[in-house]
């Protein structure tokens, strides 16, 4: 893993995404390992994906407790991060958990996290995450903008979401189309030295490639 991150170092990226929640253990060498081979301007997350139980992520940041390091959803309910989060001066994200705007509120009420992870499909759509980000905004609260998964489509509407985001405010995005085999339009972001850039082009600036989509599966009119 400490490997894997100095390459993409190398690349030119500045902000990393360790996926943790695992072995605790283990778990506490991959982040020491991983940070030792960053500059102490580079961000770095370790994201359990809800993979601790409660006790085994306030093992991890209590381990972890000297290094420069932001601890995302650690366990599976809101209530356990929210623990571990009053139990550690580490900063917080949420992802799994915060999927709408009831959800938003009652995080940012409860001093739970100082990053949420908004991803466009799990809300609903570009729209309505536009709004959620705007709230955050005016809240304070730092974003990660990306979805569940994608590739040239989705890493479209991820660059451009980012794209009208405040600097300060835009944590970090993902780079999807950079981790798939199959290129699904033309003109999307491409990776360069960290970075991507959405088109200037209408809409998402790219043309889907339809023979490689498939079959229609509904026709909306």
């Amino acid at each position: 893993m400490a490997r894997n991150v100095a390459g993409y170092k190398a690349e030119g990226y500045t902000r990393f995404q360790l996926k943790v929640g695992g072995d605790p253990d283990l778990d506490i060498q991959r982040i020491r390992q991983a940070r030792e081979v960053l500059a102490p301007s580079d961000r770095l997350v370790a994201d359990a994906n809800t993979g601790w139980t409660q006790h085994e992520a306030m093992r991890v940041v209590r381990a972890v407790r000297d290094l420069d390091v932001y601890i995302e959803q650690p366990c599976l309910t809101y209530e356990e991060c929210l623990a571990v989060r009053r139990n550690t001066d580490h900063p917080f994200v949420l992802d799994e958990n915060v999927d709408g705007l009831e959800m938003l509120l009652r995080a940012k009420a409860d001093l739970a996290m100082d990053v949420v992870n908004l991803k466009i499909s799990k809300l609903g759509g570009l729209t309505k995450t536009k709004q959620v980000r705007d709230l955050c905004i005016s809240m304070g609260i730092a974003m990660t903008l990306e979805d569940s998964w994608g590739g040239d489509i989705t890493t479209s509407a991820i660059a451009h979401l980012a794209h009208s985001t405040p600097e300060e405010f835009r944590f970090t995005s993902t780079d999807f189309n950079s981790y798939v085999t199959v290129s699904n339009a033309t003109g999307a972001p491409q990776r360069e030295n960290g970075y991507m850039k959405a088109s200037d082009k209408p809409g998402l600036g790219i043309e889907p490639r339809f023979d490689l989509l498939g079959s229609v599966v509904v026709d909306v009119h």
